[in-house]
């Protein structure tokens, strides 16, 4: 079964497909029916205009189904490896979604994560000489001055009131994703990070370990022979789905003060 040179795009893949969805129709099965659940779940949590620790959340919870779906389409396209990419950034969603359930306080922290972010940036703009041209620098600030910048951003952190969010110096300081996991307290997902989240990192980063995936090197450490298409897909949708059956429900559905039934919701 070779795939020509279109590759995924081409008509080729549709046979890869079949299998793997005939391989693994319980499973997809699953997933299609807890998507459904999930997606019924948005409507069943009230979010009042002032409550921002539950909009919040409940924004997060939105964002991950996107992830969560994505992750489902690209599998079924056998698309496994990017597959596996998305796993990670919907790990986060969840440690996210788990965090800001701890409280309001810990909702406004994670959201200052916006402010510190675009001050970073507006930074980099202001003194990234070896990026950004004189001019361009100047353009950027013609509307609004870099200080008159700063200075809302660096209100609107004051304003939060959040102990710890500014150092001695008054500078913001960012909360790691290390950290969130560890006010979570929860040793299922301290043991995720530690294993899973590593491993499904290589690929986002590119690490040298995926070219394995894709390269055949000889006994001198030369490249052999190239891989790709569907043989150097990782396909084994239980390292994927499994982790994703064990995150969500635990994680979201707890948070969001839900009580699971095979047949209802109740609040």
């Amino acid at each position: 079964m070779d795939i020509d040179e279109y590759g995924y795009l081409g008509k080729d893949i549709k046979q890869y497909k079949i299998l793997l969805i005939k391989k693994y129709k319980e499973v997809f099965n699953f997933i299609e029916e807890l998507n459904h659940f999930f997606n019924k779940i948005k409507f069943e949590i009230d979010v009042k205009n002032d409550d921002l620790q539950g909009g919040t959340m409940i924004g997060l919870f939105t964002k991950s189904l996107t992830t969560f779906q994505a992750i489902y389409i690209l599998y079924r396209n056998y698309l496994c490896n990017n597959t596996e990419n998305l796993c990670r950034i919907l790990f986060e969603e969840m440690i996210n979604i788990g965090y800001c359930s701890l409280g309001k306080d810990e909702a406004k922290r994670y959201l200052s994560l916006e402010a510190i972010d675009r001050l970073k940036k507006l930074n980099k703009i202001k003194y990234g000489k070896n990026y950004f041209s004189e001019e361009e620098r100047k353009n950027f600030f013609t509307k609004k001055s870099y200080n008159k910048r700063k200075s809302e951003l660096i209100d609107h952190i004051e304003k939060l009131n959040l102990k710890g969010l500014l150092n001695e110096k008054g500078k913001p300081l960012a909360i790691s994703i290390e950290e969130r996991i560890k006010l979570i307290n929860s040793p299922a997902i301290s043991n995720y990070y530690l294993s899973f989240y590593s491993i499904v990192s290589e690929g986002v980063h590119s690490s040298p370990n995926i070219l394995n995936r894709y390269l055949i090197f000889d006994e001198y450490g030369l490249v052999k022979e190239l891989r790709w298409g569907p043989i150097a897909e990782n396909c084994e949708i239980y390292a994927y789905f499994g982790r994703i059956r064990t995150l969500f429900p635990v994680t979201s559905g707890q948070h969001f003060g839900i009580i699971r039934t095979p047949c209802r919701i109740i609040k």
